[in-house]
């Protein structure tokens, strides 16, 4: 069975490259373009990882993972970031501490990192 990766973004051009990039690794992409719906859907199936942009309009991913954190059924989700917003090591620390991402992707998305730590985190 194919390995499903949630993408949330609000910018539609965003949503659609990576779902392509992830669909041409041979995972199953899925989007919604924002926290609220990535919720929703994370409640009606399961997914091996969650991209989630920090940045978007009333819910931030980190508000998103935070709620995913707090959610019984949910808290052990694989999630990464997906951001333009560049953390300090600090910040990262802190985040990465309370929220467990298990990786940050930086936008613009170098295509050959990308592909081989996303391979590594489904694998």
């Amino acid at each position: 069975m194919k390995k499903k990766v949630l993408i949330v973004d609000d910018e539609e051009d965003i949503l659609t490259s990576v779902a392509m990039l992830i669909n041409d690794m041979g995972y199953e992409a899925k989007t919604v373009n924002n926290g609220k719906k990535a919720l929703e859907m994370l409640k009606k199936q399961k997914f091996d990882l969650v991209l989630l942009d920090i940045l978007m309009p009333d819910m931030s991913g980190r508000e998103v993972l935070e709620k995913i954190r707090e959610d019984p059924k949910l808290k052990n989700q694989k999630a990464a970031f997906l951001t333009v917003v560049k953390l300090s090591e600090y910040g990262r620390g802190i985040m990465k501490k309370k929220l467990k991402p298990v990786d940050y992707f930086q936008k613009p998305i170098n295509v050959s990192d990308f592909r081989r730590r996303i391979k590594k985190i489904l694998e």
